[in-house]
This record gives C-alpha cells, sequence and structure tokens, in this order.
C-alpha cells in the first residue's frame, strides 16, 4: 500500500537522520546534525544513543520534512504547473527525496546501531505506545452497523474533530490548494493545518481515515512522551522520574476528584462516580475538558508539535548546568547568597562568553529551522517553546546561539504566515494586553485563586521548588514558568481560552521537579515518613487526571456515527470542487463536512476562534435562507461566490426560521435525497 511505503520511507529517512546527531547520555538528543553529503560539519563528537530515543526522534523529523515536501510540490504542481493530480507529484518527490536523504547517510555511516536500553525501559515504552494506540482508536475509529461504514467519534472529542476532519478530507478527496478553510471556504488559511494535511495525504494513499489520523496522532504522542521521559531522567539523574513525569503527563492536579470522594464517602453513591461522565472541576470551562488528557486526544496535532519542541529543549537545556558548579563565598547565609548571585550576574551578563557565538551556532540554526517549519503545524507550541528558550537563554553563555533560533524560527513563520494568510480577510495574528486569562476575578489575587481552584497545591509547589532546588532547576522552572505567565498577560486570538495550551505546556515540563521531589522523597531518606509524603504528593498530583481517564472512559462510549457511504457525502465529493463555495447550516461534524468541502460559513465557533468574520456570513445566510426578495438573494449569493446551497427540511440558523421556498424558484435543484435538497446556483 502506498501509504505504508511513504510512512517507512519518512521513518528511514528520519532515522537515519538522528544517527548523525550529536547525542548525550540517555539517548538526549544535544546537538546538530552530523557531517554527511548534505550536512556537512555540524557535528563535533558522536556518543552512544538510546535506540528509542532515535527512533521517538526520527518519526518527528520524518513526519516535518515528508509532510513540507509533498506540500511543497503538490502546491506547485496544481497552482503553477496546473497539473490534475498534483499529489501523486508530491507523494513521488517526496518519497524520492526521503529515499535518497537515507541512502546518502546511510552510505556515509557504516557504524552499527547500539540498542543501549534495558527490557524495563523497552517494556515501558511499549504498554505505552499500545495504550496511546488504544485512546486514540477508542474515541475514533470505523465500524459496520446495519450494513454501513460509520465513523465513531466520542462525545468528548466530536466537535474538536469537526475542523480536523474537513481539513483532512478537503485534501483526502480533494486538492485543497491554495488551501482554505473549510468551515470558511473561499478564504484563507489562519489555522495550523499540515498534521491534518499529514493525514489527508496518507487516507488519500489508501490508509483510511481512521487509521491515518490515529497512527500519526499515536507514534507522535508517543514519541514525544518517550524524549520527555528522556529529558526528566537526564535532568534528574533518575529513570523513576522519567516514569514519574511521563504518568503526571496524563494525570492533571486538582481538589476536584478529592472533593467528588468525600461526598461520595458522604451519600454513598458510589455507582454514580465510577459511571460518572461529567469533567469536573471548578473554574470555567472545566467541563469541556479543558486541562486532561482530553486535549491530546482532540488536539491531536499538539502532541506532534510538543515532539519537535523537545529536541529543541533537549539541545539547549544541558547549557544551565554549570549553574550547580558554582563555588561562592563567604561566611552566613545572605552572604553566600549575595556572592552567588554577583557570580552569576556577572557571568550571565558581562563575560565574554555570554554575547558570543559557539562553535555549534550551526546546530542552533537547525533548530531555528525545525521551529520555524512547525508553525503551521502547531503555532501555539513554538510560542512556548520561544519563550522556554528565552528562559534558557537569560542564564547561558552564547546567548546568539538562541537569536539564531529565535531569527530563523520567526523568518519562517513570517513567511508561512504572509503566504498562507490573507490580511485583508478576518481578524490577523497579533499580540494584544489580556490580563487574567479566565479568572474570575481579572486582578493579580484573582490570578492567584484561579489557579488554586484550577491546580489545587500545583503552583505553590512550584514557587516552593523553586526556592529549594539547586541552581540550574532554579533557571530550567524560571524557563518553563514563562508559558504560563504569557498565557495569563497575552492573547493572540479571538477566544482567550485557547491559551489553555500554553499552561498545559508548562506544566508537562514543570511535572519533572515534582517527580525529582516524589522520588527524591522516597529514595534518598529513609524514613516511613519521607516515603508518606512521597505517596501524598502524587496523589494529590495525579488523582483529579485519573478520574478525568475514567470520564473520558465513561463519555465516549456514547459515540457520534457519521455514514462514510451515505448518498449526500458520495454526491457532495464527485460533484463539488474545492473552487466551489457551499452555504449549508450551521454545520459541525456531518455527513456534509465530511465530503471535504469547502464551505460558507460553518459552525460559527471554530472559524471565530481562528479569526474569521463569521457574524456577517452569518447574517448573510439568514437572508438567503429567510426573504422574499428574489432579487436581494441573487445578489447576494452571486456577490459572496456561492456556487450551491443546501436545505434540509425543519432547518434553522441561528434559530431562525429557514425555507427554501424563494431558492427553488431561483435555482435548479440538483440532488435530493430524502430531507435533504441541493441546488446549483450557477
Amino acid at each position: 500500500m502506498p501509504a505504508i511505503a511513504f510512512l517507512v520511507v519518512s521513518f528511514l529517512c528520519g532515522f537515519e537522520i538522528t544517527k548523525r546527531m550529536k547525542v548525550n547520555i540517555c539517548g538526549q538528543i544535544a546537538a546538530g546534525i552530523g557531517s554527511g553529503y548534505l550536512m556537512s560539519g555540524w557535528i563535533t563528537k558522536r556518543m552512544k544513543v538510546n535506540i528509542w530515543g532515535r527512533i521517538a526522534a526520527g518519526i518527528g523529523i520524518g513526519y516535518l520534512i515528508s509532510g513540507w515536501i509533498v506540500y511543497i510540490v503538490s502546491y506547485f504542481s496544481k497552482v503553477v504547473l496546473g497539473l490534475t493530480h498534483p499529489k501523486v507529484y508530491g507523494n513521488i518527490a517526496s518519497i524520492a527525496i526521503m529515499l535518497l536523504i537515507a541512502f546518502l547517510l546511510i552510505a556515509k555511516d557504516k557504524t552499527k546501531t547500539s540498542l543501549n536500553t534495558t527490557k524495563k525501559e523497552s517494556a515501558f515504552f511499549i504498554v505505552l505506545f499500545v495504550f496511546i494506540l488504544w485512546t486514540m482508536f477508542y474515541v475514533f475509529h470505523v465500524t459496520t452497523e446495519n450494513g454501513k461504514e460509520l465513523i465513531k467519534s466520542g462525545v468528548t472529542i466530536f466537535s474538536d474533530f469537526a475542523p480536523h476532519t474537513a481539513m483532512i478530507r478537503s485534501f483526502s478527496l480533494h486538492d485543497n490548494f491554495p488551501t482554505q478553510y473549510p468551515h470558511y471556504g473561499g478564504a484563507d488559511v489562519k489555522y495550523h493545518f499540515m498534521f491534518q494535511f499529514l493525514a489527508g495525504n496518507l487516507e488519500y494513499l489508501g490508509l483510511r481515515i481512521d487509521w491515518a489520523f490515529n497512527w500519526i496522532s499515536a507514534t507522535s504522542l508517543w514519541s514525544f512522551l518517550v524524549l520527555l521521559y528522556f529529558i526528566a531522567k537526564k535532568v534528574t539523574g533518575y529513570a523513576a522520574a522519567g516514569v514519574i513525569t511521563v504518568f503526571m503527563f496524563f494525570c492533571r492536579s486538582s481538589f476536584a476528584a478529592l472533593d467528588k470522594i468525600v461526598n461520595t464517602l458522604a451519600d454513598g453513591r458510589w455507582s454514580d462516580f465510577f459511571s460518572n461522565s461529567q469533567f469536573i472541576g471548578y473554574t470555567n470551562h472545566e467541563d469541556w475538558g479543558l486541562w486532561n488528557y482530553n486535549v491530546f486526544l482532540n488536539q491531536r496535532h499538539l502532541g506532534f508539535g510538543l515532539l519537535i519542541a523537545a529536541i529543541a529543549i533537549m539541545y539547549f537545556i544541558d547549557r544551565l548546568e554549570w549553574l550547580d558548579d558554582i563555588e561562592v563565598s563567604g561566611e552566613g547565609r545572605l552572604s553566600r547568597l549575595k556572592s552567588g548571585c554577583m557570580i552569576v550576574g556577572k557571568h550571565i551578563v558581562a563575560s565574554k562568553d555570554a554575547w558570543t557565538i559557539s562553535p555549534s551556532w550551526k546546530t542552533a540554526a537547525v533548530v531555528g529551522m525545525m521551529l520555524g517549519a512547525l508553525s503551521f503545524w502547531n503555532g501555539a507550541v513554538v510560542v512556548a517553546t520561544l519563550l522556554i528558550l528565552f528562559g534558557f537563554a537569560v542564564w547561558s553563555d552564547h546567548k546568539l546561539d538562541y537569536a539564531v533560533t529565535a531569527v530563523i524560527t520567526l523568518i519562517l513563520t513570517f513567511i508561512q504566515t504572509n503566504f498562507f494568510m490573507d490580511k485583508s480577510v478576518g481578524q490577523s495574528i497579533g499580540v494584544t494586553y489580556q490580563f487574567g486569562f479566565l479568572a474570575d476575578e481579572l486582578t493579580m489575587p484573582g490570578v492567584i485563586t484561579y489557579l488554586i481552584k484550577l491546580a489545587g497545591i500545583y503552583f505553590i509547589g512550584v514557587v516552593v521548588l523553586m526556592l529549594v532546588l539547586r541552581p540550574s532547576f532554579k533557571a530550567m522552572i524560571f524557563s518553563f514558568i514563562l508559558p504560563v505567565i504569557f498565557a495569563f498577560t497575552v492573547s493572540m486570538t479571538p477566544d482567550i481560552a485557547v491559551n489553555h495550551k500554553y499552561i498545559i505546556i508548562a506544566t508537562i515540563f514543570l511535572n519533572i521537579f515534582f517527580a525529582y521531589a516524589i522520588v527524591r522523597l522516597w529514595k534518598d531518606w529513609r524514613g516511613i515518613l519521607t516515603k508518606c509524603i512521597a505517596v501524598i504528593l502524587i496523589v494529590l498530583l495525579t488523582v483529579t487526571g485519573a478520574y478525568d481517564l475514567l470520564t473520558i472512559y465513561n463519555s465516549d462510549k456514547n459515540a457520534v456515527g457519521i455514514d462514510l457511504d451515505s448518498k449526500l457525502t458520495g454526491w457532495l465529493k464527485d460533484n463539488v470542487k474545492e473552487t466551489d463555495l457551499v452555504l449549508t447550516g450551521e454545520d459541525s461534524m456531518s455527513e456534509t463536512t465530511f465530503a471535504g468541502i469547502m464551505l460558507y460559513n460553518g459552525w460559527p465557533y471554530y472559524a471565530w476562534s481562528a479569526g474569521y468574520d463569521t457574524e456577517t456570513r452569518a447574517h448573510n445566510a439568514i437572508t438567503i435562507y429567510g426573504s422574499d426578495n428574489k432579487e436581494e438573494i441573487e445578489n447576494l449569493v452571486k456577490c459572496e461566490g456561492i456556487t450551491y446551497i443546501v436545505y434540509t427540511d425543519g432547518m434553522t440558523y441561528e434559530d431562525n426560521p429557514c425555507s427554501d421556498k424563494v431558492i427553488k424558484q431561483l435555482y435548479d435543484c440538483v440532488f435530493e435525497d430524502g430531507s435533504v435538497r441541493i441546488y446549483k446556483t450557477f
């Protein structure tokens, strides 16, 4: 199958590239891609690499490179050359180029790959992958009922999957070049869509949509967690800290579950407790599953973005270790603290090395290229990673290396933004000051109260850890907390709620230091008291997230099914082109969206949160469906470029009654199936 061949070649190329990378202990990628025909002079030293770390990084690099090659060649083939099957040329070019890179690297490198791992570590990673893949399919899978092939989407992910699946189908069933946003067709694309493009390309190559989307989602998220494990293991020195950090990824901190347990103990309704299907919490939108594993089941591209971010963080994080080697003088704690601060301040500001560029600056440039290429896979991750690297730069030598990474990232992001986004359409990306995020009271006390209600002891613990841990850990915590500060002070989209991703990203890496504290309490102090504290700490930090996993399991027993072979989907797929604009009701995920067509104004939240002017189009739709004035409807349809109108008996638009009484007088009905009719306008 072409899709399998594409995935194998993509991985092979990424895997071989990682063999040319300078690495650190525990498989941590610590420097750049090595010397070879294509990338000469970037390597300075070769060390042992853990096979799992290489596999994880190889998956991410392979997806990133292969996805862009297919897209760029396909775009050029259709838009510039006018070829009728652009993705054929895109895939041929991608496979050929990836094979060439892999062949050149294999020919240059004759060394054997060493596993450099343990049976326990391997078992952990295998179990982790099986769990992630199972959860992906649990919430999104194809099944057969009454002779119909249905795509089932769990109720916790159904809403968010509407724009994702529509974008996937716009590439697998059509050639969405130049790329438009399916829920607001006829314009540009303001949403980071490349992960959905990769899934769409795999479906185009023959992989069923659930396998296409779930496979790259599971492998990307698993790969990130493998690298997260190695980051934690390297930073803390404990493999157990890596395992706990991964466990904490799935289980958030909050008092909500403890509160529910206490209430259940009081009323004895344990059957309700274990069958609960509503997310719990005290703050706005926690009922959406805004803070738990459900986010990664919804936002599949987030896991991939973090995978690339982890590679960047791995490269730079070693540069903070010098802080632990500072020798301070003086008598008394205050005197020693003053001495230490003066040494650090002089080193990071006034020393010669602070503002020079390192011999490995080319590696920093490669990291910048990777982050820049990530912009339209997941823009929020790029922002968060740059914030974290800024924090690293404050405490590091060779700050110009960080500048190289940031400048290249921003240049590539600027190029893509101007290529994909039309500033005259809707709201462009902008940075505005907006204090308070989702806090009830937009004051500093209100924010502190919000964080305690949201995360329980978590951020109190962060402050404590920053005070008591060693200097390099303090610098890391300072860096990882920057996305949280950003989330509470800056807005880049109309919907401030999307800033939750910055807080999630921050906590994922801050978990490393809680894991370290738990392991130290358990191992390094032998008393029963410290072991009890360790157990209590991990329970407080994870019990609500564990209960959220149960909630996901219960909720997604209920799923929304869509007939993949419906007459409506088939007709739209065969007759409507990507250049057409289709007026429908407020469609979320439906047989219409699964045809991959461009909707005039689909479910408004998706397009609105991406920055489109949905209010104007909604007003126009209400007029077309509700007006008795033929001339008004004709002029509006022509002006807006609407080529098809879909009408369903009894439909409403923003609670306004709709009718096709005038529409059918003006236009020919080209499709009818039960209560659904489609009219072609010209």
